[in-house]
């Protein structure tokens, strides 16, 4: 089972960080595992570059683009994607602070709901500790980068 944690970082702070997203990956780890000082010195700092999201406009767009889908069923703020022909399974956990996505078999079902992030908010960031895999769900194009620098 894969299990991702999904976060919205702050615009300038995408923009900052482009082509450096091993460093925001570390800071993650590095909070998961801290205790005491180091863990309240961690948690400013993810604080201080995670935006909150937006649960109910997050819900909306997700029940308007899966509702009428083969696999999809919802409960509260928990989404699910079954495809049994491919398969595939994936399950989204919605929060104000981030997103936990869970997913086995292909990754068709993650794909989807990978999808519909990127077409709610351009920085999101996915991060998978166990095989310790991260990236924007969104890549930032480095000529958007440079047109925003100027």
């Amino acid at each position: 089972m894969r299990e991702y944690e999904i976060y919205i970082i702050k615009d300038e702070i995408a923009i900052e960080y482009f082509g450096l997203e091993g460093k925001l990956f570390n800071l993650f780890q590095e909070n998961r595992f801290a205790k005491g000082k180091l863990k309240d010195v961690t948690d400013k700092q993810i604080n201080f570059i995670v935006e909150p999201i937006n649960i109910a406009k997050l819900e909306d767009i997700i029940v308007s683009r899966l509702q009428k889908s083969v696999g999809y069923s919802a409960d509260s703020n928990k989404h699910f994607i079954r495809l049994p022909d491919k398969n595939s399974q994936a399950g989204l956990y919605l929060d104000d602070n981030y997103l936990t996505l869970f997913s086995e078999g292909t990754y068709d079902a993650e794909a989807c709901f990978f999808e519909i992030l990127r077409y709610y908010h351009s920085y999101f960031i996915a991060m998978e500790f166990e095989q310790q895999r991260y990236g924007w769900l969104k890549p930032l194009k480095s000529i958007d980068y440079v047109q925003q620098i100027n």
